[in-house]
């Protein structure tokens, strides 16, 4: 089992005895199963812990009584004449003590750590943006419309997750030891310690992540083999098209998808004398947009105001504006833009009509 052998591979690392071939091999594991990650900083809190205790336990013979009992599934390494001094005699203990007490919790330890059951919920409805600090000192802007489920005791968890609809801005405390998850309905989002927003609204095809500071791995969650990692400055976007099927009888395949996954760098929106990074200008109640049909700001638009937007008018749904808004009203917003292009609205309650 390729944990069992990355565990064998990381404990002789650090106790220095590993060949250059055993680190090639840990190399590519790490890189093949990049979750394998959080083995190697588990098993370097107990090294570094081990080091702090005066008291060395007595594991040579329950060592010994493992070999012996195993003895048939361990493969013969080559002999050396070097003697083995303090240092070498308290590695080799060091091994045989982590792999006795790693390989025999491991799968409890870690697995406990995927269990996730939010008993937290934290809501922003349409027109209201929340701030608020998650028991981990991690700070989250939660943008209109928008939910994110936590477990309360999240700073006492191996791994801190969370699981979000809609868009949020996070401002990661950093724990080396205790990754920070983001959950969507498409995407799953790892990291230590940064500062990234994330976009996923169930009614919009494109979901979104976005980097600020640090760095980020990603992956799809139907393509989880597949990571991908971001630098500052640079945003991923997945569209999702759903196809129409048609099939012969007798078989019921998957719907087919197109997919397209794009990264690229963040590019200011300059309006007049000002510059805007749209994707995370809503934390500071500003609604920044580029070249948008009026088509794709209905959604936003309706999450911003608290609105529902009705077309009676084909025509206006491709007009196309720039424009950033701060503390105006529906009203205030549909008026400006009517400089820009020609057409016609009215209010009536939550409602806007545009003719």
């Amino acid at each position: 089992m390729y944990k069992n052998r990355i565990i064998e591979l990381l404990a002789r690392k650090l106790a220095g005895e590993a060949t250059k071939s055993e680190l090639e091999e840990l190399n590519d594991l790490i890189t093949r199963y990049p979750d394998s990650v959080y083995y190697e900083e588990f098993l370097e809190q107990l090294w570094l812990n081990s080091d702090e205790q005066t008291d060395i336990p007595d594991v040579d013979q329950a060592y010994l009584l493992h070999t012996l009992k195993f003895r048939d599934e361990f493969e013969p390494k080559p002999q050396t004449n070097k003697i083995v001094g303090f240092r070498k005699y308290k590695s080799l203990i060091g091994i045989a003590a982590i792999l006795l007490v790693v390989v025999s919790v491991s799968v409890f330890y870690f697995n406990r750590g995927h269990k996730f059951s939010p008993d937290t919920e934290i809501v922003a409805g349409k027109g209201i943006r929340k701030k608020i600090k998650l028991p981990d000192g991690t700070l989250v802007w939660l943008n209109s419309d928008s939910k994110l489920s936590y477990e309360s005791d999240i700073n006492q968890k191996q791994k801190r997750i969370v699981y979000l609809v809609g868009e949020a801005f996070f401002d990661v405390a950093h724990h080396k030891s205790h990754p920070f998850i983001v959950r969507t309905d498409k995407l799953c989002v790892k990291v230590l310690g940064t500062a990234f927003n994330i976009k996923a609204y169930p009614i919009d095809k494109k979901s979104e992540a976005t980097l600020i500071r640090g760095s980020i791995e990603l992956s799809v969650n139907d393509r989880s083999e597949q990571k991908i990692i971001l630098s500052p400055s640079e945003k991923f976007a997945l569209v999702e098209d759903k196809k129409v099927l048609h099939v012969k009888s007798g078989r019921t395949p998957d719907v087919p998808k197109d997919i397209t996954l794009t990264i690229q760098h963040i590019v200011p929106v300059r309006i007049g004398e000002n510059e805007y990074i749209e994707e995370t200008s809503w934390r500071d109640s500003q609604l920044v947009f580029q070249n948008e049909s009026l088509e794709d700001l209905k959604p936003k638009l309706e999450r911003w105001f608290n609105v529902k937007v009705n077309f009676e008018a084909e025509k206006a749904k491709s007009y196309r504006f720039t424009g950033v808004f701060k503390n105006e009203t529906i009203e205030e917003t549909l008026k400006a833009m009517q400089l820009i292009k020609p057409f016609n609205f009215k209010l009536k309650e939550h409602d806007v009509i545009i003719y």
